[in-house]
């Protein structure tokens, strides 16, 4: 297989008789799919094509889905994709992703043409999800000194990377001319960055690692560098996880969780003042992500939390749903179940995780799972 080859599809539809859901099996059982990180833009504006990973070739690439069609056209090839960072362009021109972790990639969606954007300077490796500002003209990222980076195939590595304190600095990339700024460096291991949507001066980013070991996960910081800021004070005993800006720009929200209960608060702080609110009580979510004004949110039940350091009081009966939560009414829902396993597959330790979103139109919700024996990609409607 090349690039520009067209895979047939043929989709798979059931109705969920608990809740009358319509879903739609996009990707078969015979490979591995997936979706890309849930707060990355995967479909095209119109809601007719879908950006997907899978192994349809020897290797999991990119490949533009057509909703309509029932055929996946492949977008990249050879090993060494972030397949869960890559993201569509604001102007449904293109795909951006971080190949072999050394260079951001450019591949138009017509041609299949692929451009350089930025090389990783010797001694270090990119790291991570990159995101993209709104107008898709820079994006942030994370770069780990090549001295101190490990391959994170298992939770158990996931946890010895916090304690080893890697040199990590938060970067933001020209998209027009390659040139890299240094936002931030510390030797902290930093995670999810993120442009503030519609505010290109403000950066989020995290101190990654165990949730039970990380006093302060959430921070903000100018773009050139000053005014960083905890984007909100844990209390003790309090883990935070998944943060993400409402599309509009907004809100930041996030989960969180303390031992010894099943419920989870979905919290929210004010983007430009950081006044902190609860918007929700919820089952035990893990990913969350909202429309674009934050008014409607849908998240992914999960079980036991596997990355914190102490387990202790933290088992919890594994919940297989997927939840519409209704800001306007305080309302909780179920939309169908996910059933997926959450295993670390090949070394993978996303590739069975929901990571649940809205279509554009905001009538369908995407999402992943191995409920079948291998992961693929859904789509149910609401």
């Amino acid at each position: 297989m090349s690039l520009g080859k067209t895979t047939a599809l043929a989709f798979q539809r059931t109705t969920d008789v608990n809740t009358g859901s319509v879903v739609t099996q996009l990707t078969p059982d015979s490979h591995i799919c997936n979706r890309n990180y849930f707060y990355q833009k995967c479909f095209t504006n119109d809601g007719n094509k879908l950006l997907i990973s899978a192994d349809f070739d020897a290797h999991r690439n990119y490949h533009l889905l057509d909703l309509q069609t029932e055929t996946a056209t492949q977008l990249t090839e050879g090993k060494g994709d972030n397949v869960f960072g890559g993201f569509l362009t604001t102007q449904d021109d293109a795909l951006i992703f971080v190949k072999n972790n050394l260079q951001l990639m450019r591949v138009d969606l017509k041609t299949q043409e692929h451009s350089v954007l930025y090389e990783v300077a010797k001694g270090w490796v990119g790291y991570g999800t990159w995101v993209p500002n709104t107008a898709c003209t820079k994006v942030v990222g994370i770069e780990i000194k090549e001295s101190d980076y490990m391959e994170l195939d298992s939770w158990g590595k996931f946890a010895q990377f916090y304690h080893q304190k890697p040199r990590c600095r938060l970067i933001s990339i020209n998209l027009k001319t390659g040139q890299r700024t240094t936002v931030f460096e510390e030797n902290i291991w930093l995670g999810h960055p993120l442009y503030r949507p519609n505010d290109d001066n403000t950066v989020a980013f995290c101190h990654e690692g165990p949730h039970d070991l990380i006093e302060t996960r959430m921070w903000m910081i100018d773009e050139n560098g000053d005014n960083m800021r905890k984007v909100y004070e844990q209390s003790e005993e309090e883990s935070c996880t998944h943060e993400f800006f409402v599309p509009d720009g907004s809100k930041m929200m996030f989960v969180s969780y303390r031992p010894n209960t099943d419920k989870r608060q979905l919290c929210s702080v004010n983007a430009s003042t950081l006044d902190f609110k609860v918007e929700i009580e919820m089952p035990a979510c893990s990913h969350l992500m909202s429309n674009n004004d934050g008014t409607m949110v849908v998240g992914d039940g999960s079980g036991t939390p596997v990355d914190v350091a102490d387990n202790t009081g933290h088992g919890i009966e594994n919940d297989p749903n997927l939840y519409l939560i209704d800001l306007t009414d305080a309302s909780i829902r179920p939309i169908t179940e996910h059933n997926t396993s959450w295993k670390v597959l090949n070394g993978d330790r996303q590739i069975n995780h929901p990571h649940p979103s809205f279509s554009p139109d905001n009538k369908s919700v995407l999402y992943s799972s191995d409920v079948n024996g291998t992961p693929a990609i859904y789509l149910a409607t609401l």
